[in-house]
């Protein structure tokens, strides 16, 4: 998996493609180890949505806005937050309230064809070869926000399968209606941004579809690197990479110690 861009870095990237779907005014929530997914709510307040409002889903901070990128469960957001709300009070926005989100952003473990996400184990849940953080509010945001993207930082066969070992947090389920014929209410994913390109859902049958792939990437290698097969439209978009203006801001506003570089540069060539 070769070097992707010099004008940035794959966490730089991956904010900006997150930030550009984000509308003002729209509610959202972000999960634990989530430097991109900070950055990107962060990203889209500086430019087209002054008005977005996120939470840390286990710190309970909203808003938090310093141009120092940190986990949004990290304490030091405490200080710079509009808000705070404890853990117990959190859990229960979560539960009881959670119709009020317009979108989460999540990572995972593994994602299979139709968006559901692992984050609990990869193997026999009783015998797991390896164990996750867990489900903690990902069944209810998946289950109950009117959308929720995913970003994946890394994107191969073990990271893409065609089904999840561990289903905490409902995708399309088995695609079709299968979501809305078990009882959730219409939603999910929508969209899956990787190092490699970005994906959408066909409308109907709900499989995950190539929208764009970035500069360099071909088709051949997101194969090879997907454990399912993905639907491919007959013309195959470029993945509009991160403007000046967008990294201008990033970098002087938002992420101005460079988290984002430091910690997720591009893979290195195989």
């Amino acid at each position: 998996m070769p070097v992707r861009s010099d004008a940035c870095s794959m966490g730089e990237m991956l904010a900006v493609l997150l930030a550009r779907d984000m509308a003002d005014g729209e509610k959202a929530i972000v999960g634990t180890n989530s430097d991109i997914q900070v950055a990107a709510c962060n990203l889209a307040r500086q430019r087209q949505a002054p008005h977005l409002w996120w939470v840390s889903g286990p710190g309970g901070m909203t808003n938090a806005t310093e141009g120092i990128v940190r986990p949004a469960a990290d304490a030091e957001n405490i200080a710079v937050a509009e808000a705070v709300m404890d853990l117990p009070q959190m859990i229960d926005f979560i539960d009881w309230q959670v119709h009020f989100f317009d979108f989460a952003i999540l990572g995972a473990l593994q994602t299979d064809r139709f968006g559901n996400i692992n984050t609990v184990c990869i193997g026999d849940h009783a015998r797991p070869k390896l164990r996750g953080p867990g489900t903690v509010g990902i069944s209810a945001l998946c289950g109950l926000s009117r959308r929720f993207y995913i970003m994946m930082t890394r994107h191969d066969r073990g990271a893409f399968v065609p089904k999840v070992d561990f289903i905490c947090g409902a995708g399309h389920l088995d695609g079709g209606t299968s979501r809305t014929d078990r009882g959730l209410p219409e939603g999910g994913p929508r969209l899956v941004v990787t190092p490699l390109g970005v994906f959408d859902f066909e409308p109907e049958g709900k499989a995950m579809r190539v929208k764009s792939l970035h500069e360099g990437v071909t088709i051949e290698e997101v194969r090879d690197n997907t454990g399912f097969d993905l639907i491919v439209p007959a013309a195959i978009e470029r993945t509009v990479s991160p403007d000046d203006e967008e990294l201008f801001i990033l970098r002087r506003a938002v992420d101005t110690t460079g988290v984002l570089a430091r910690k997720f540069p591009w893979p290195k060539a195989n």
